[in-house]
């Protein structure tokens, strides 16, 4: 029996909802273009690559690219920023707020947080966005790829003790 999708529906049988994905080519191509054997930094456009691959979404990757280089800058976006930004680079407000922001939260690349204040002729409470770089995507893979390496490892161990016990009983 098929195991029910976090939503509590079954996942269309289409493959992963492109919004829930992160988008890696073939790892031996990257390798020789980001050279990460050769411990090389990469930069923010190779890495917003594989959340918005620009051959498959170029403006989505094209949208996010600027605006991770400004909020790098900035370190902390308030609404009035984000508005500025977009009206000054002509895009789209919608795609930013319903595909960009959300997918960048999804993969631990910014964090969003409600900052109250209180305006002076209203009893009203008001709330101001605030946008913030976030370092939970590092973390996640980090923490992902030592426990592979751990895993090979351990494999590699268990596999040289049971050569070795062979080596012994004969």
């Amino acid at each position: 029996m098929a195991e029910k999708h976090h939503s509590g529906m079954q996942p269309a049988s289409r493959g992963i909802p492109s919004k829930e994905a992160l988008w890696l080519s073939d790892i031996r191509k990257l390798r020789d273009q980001w050279k990460y054997g050769k411990n090389v930094r990469l930069e923010m456009e190779q890495i917003l690559q594989i959340v918005f691959p620009d051959q498959y979404q170029a403006k989505y990757y094209e949208v996010s690219n600027a605006f991770m280089a400004l909020l790098l800058e900035k370190l902390e976006l308030e609404g009035d920023d984000v508005g500025a930004f977009l009206r000054d680079n002509n895009f789209s407000k919608a795609t930013f707020y319903n595909v960009i922001l959300p997918r960048l939260r999804r993969v631990g690349m910014v964090k969003t947080e409600r900052r109250r204040f209180h305006h002076s002729k209203s009893t009203q409470k008001h709330y101001q966005n605030i946008i913030r770089p976030s370092t939970q995507f590092s973390k996640f893979f980090g923490h992902l790829a030592k426990e592979y390496e751990s895993i090979v490892e351990t494999a590699k161990a268990r596999a040289s003790d049971a050569s070795e016990e062979e080596r012994g009983e004969g």
